[in-house]
């Protein structure tokens, strides 16, 4: 029964042992699958938002061109130059018919006008919910101050003057709805060569913003455009756009909310760094970046004549938000979840059939391993185990001079009671006397059987010989004791024989052979007295 005690309780230590790894072997797998699924989610965020940014800077880069284009064009007009040579009402009345047919068929400028050298509008048509609109004389403004005007009066002939991405403004006022807004200008001559003026070409870029901000609500990637100031231009709220133009919103911006990611952002032209949850692409996109652009300047101070560029360059950010990542990070964790379930489930089986197997196969090697060592109905070592020991325990006495003792012991009446009650009274016995053997030793000492009736005990580290006669006649005593079984009581006697290491031999051979012969002697000499137990010591 302990035995099979003993073997269920490895069979659940091994089994739960055995589960155990197969959900560390789940554990790894699992690591390695969130890690896997995060990493391909950033490079699918992040290729998807660098082509992103490559398509629309190459859309925006075609459209400056274009703009770039037309104002050349325009500048050099057939019916441009004859108002210019020669400037009346007929060839002001052509060039307003040749500027709103323009607008018209473009649709993405909001205003063209002809300055003279004073900074006086000439001519102005307006292009507003898609109507082309001539602008009387009295309405026409003065932009002498205006500060793009003074740097497109200083141009050289064949460059192109670009302003920074700005609200269109009327007096001071932002126009609203907002127009973001870049300006171009060139300066005009006349067939003489003579500077006679600046055309100016208002650009509404916002249908170029609104390309962007249907990218954002395509996918999960947030992009934006941010001025030098880090002030959004656009951004897929625009409640968050211009806020430099809002009263109280003036701390409404990229750099105040992010300072953190401006800082990166401002000290690189382009680049992929995160910011906590939040992982960001950008990229620098300079409006004068082309042969013939001039970028617009200011003077700080015009008592010294220190000129500062106006920055035109813009920041192209696609920004993945912290709770995208948080969401498809909780979708993966799930994923998790279900594989270490699903996991658990298919390993219970294998785990339970796997640690049958390494129990079963170890109490087998266990059961071979004690019937080639212990005697089956005792418990007790056999003589292979027994001469084993023997061996070992006389090595070590002769290397360390002690004392070793043998006993050997016979039963008297055995044969009597095994053949009156039969083998399986032999055996409760046999059983008995054993555990009576092992009460009167140490647990040091090795109980043998290694006969029939006949028994062997190795006595290690004695102090003096009389120690094993002293625990020989303590057997014996123990012997004539009555012993139960399941047909009652019975009766036996013991005879034994003890030898001493080195005092009586020095090998196993003659120790055995001496022990033996005193436990006949003592026999004899017991039957002779009558049955009073005898211990004979070697002589």
């Amino acid at each position: 029964m302990q035995v099979e005690e003993r073997s269920n309780k490895y069979l659940w230590c091994v089994y739960l042992l055995t589960l155990t790894l197969a959900m560390m072997i789940c554990g790894v797998v699992v690591v390695y699958y969130y890690r896997t699924q995060m990493s391909s989610f950033y490079e699918r965020a992040d290729a998807s938002s660098l082509s992103e940014i490559e398509l629309q800077e190459t859309i925006l880069r075609k459209e400056l061109e274009e703009v770039s284009s037309d104002i050349r064009l325009l500048a050099v007009n057939p019916v441009m130059q004859r108002h210019l040579d020669t400037p009346n009402s007929e060839t002001h009345h052509d060039l307003m018919v040749l500027w709103k047919r323009f607008l018209t068929e473009r649709e993405n400028y909001d205003q063209i006008r002809y300055m003279d050298v004073d900074g006086k509008e000439v001519i102005r048509v307006d292009y507003n919910n898609k109507v082309p609109t001539c602008l009387p004389e009295s309405e026409l403004q003065d932009k002498s101050d205006a500060h793009y005007f003074q740097e497109i009066n200083a141009l050289r002939r064949g460059k192109t003057f670009v302003s920074t991405l700005d609200l269109n403004q009327e007096n001071g006022v932002p126009e609203y709805p907002f127009k973001p807004t870049v300006r171009f200008g060139i300066g005009l001559y006349d067939s003489q060569s003579k500077r006679v003026g600046s055309l100016v070409v208002n650009y509404n870029i916002h249908n170029f913003i609104n390309i962007i901000k249907s990218s954002t609500q395509v996918g999960q990637t947030q992009f934006m455009l941010i001025n030098a100031d880090g002030y959004w231009v656009m951004h897929p709220n625009s409640d968050f756009e211009w806020g430099q133009y809002i009263p109280g919103n003036k701390d409404v911006n990229f750099a105040t909310m992010h300072p953190e990611a401006w800082k990166i952002m401002s000290s690189q032209k382009r680049g992929k760094f995160s910011v906590g949850d939040e992982v960001y692409d950008f990229d620098t996109f300079d409006l004068k970046g082309y042969r013939n652009f001039v970028r617009p300047k200011r003077v700080v101070d015009d008592s010294v004549a220190d000129v500062i560029d106006y920055d035109t360059q813009l920041k192209y950010v696609a920004a993945l938000p912290a709770e995208v990542i948080q969401g498809y990070r909780k979708h993966v964790y799930n994923e998790c979840l279900l594989i270490i379930m699903f996991w658990f489930v298919l390993a219970l089986l294998p785990s339970w059939g796997l640690a049958s197997f390494v129990v079963g196969h170890y109490h087998e090697k266990t059961l071979l391993s004690r019937h080639a060592h212990f005697d089956s109905v005792t418990g007790l070592a056999n003589r292979v185990l027994f001469n084993e020991r023997f061996e070992h325990a006389l090595q070590m006495a002769e290397r360390y001079s002690r004392i070793c003792g043998l006993l050997y012991i016979d039963l008297d009446g055995f044969k009597q009671v095994n053949d009156e009650y039969g083998h399986y009274i032999g055996d409760e016995l046999l059983a008995s006397v054993a555990t009576r053997m092992l009460q009167c030793v140490r647990k040091t000492d090795t109980v043998a059987r290694i006969g029939g009736d006949e028994f062997a005990v190795l006595l290690t580290e004695l102090n003096s010989k009389s120690d094993a006669m002293i625990i020989g006649e303590k057997i014996v005593s123990r012997m004539y004791d009555p012993v139960s079984t399941t047909k009652g009581p019975v009766n036996v006697g013991a005879s034994i024989g003890v030898a001493v290491y080195p005092d009586d031999g020095q090998d196993t051979e003659n120790l055995t052979k001496l022990a033996d012969k005193f436990m006949y002697n003592n026999k004899r000499a017991r039957k002779l007295n009558l049955g009073v137990p005898v211990v004979k010591e070697a002589s």
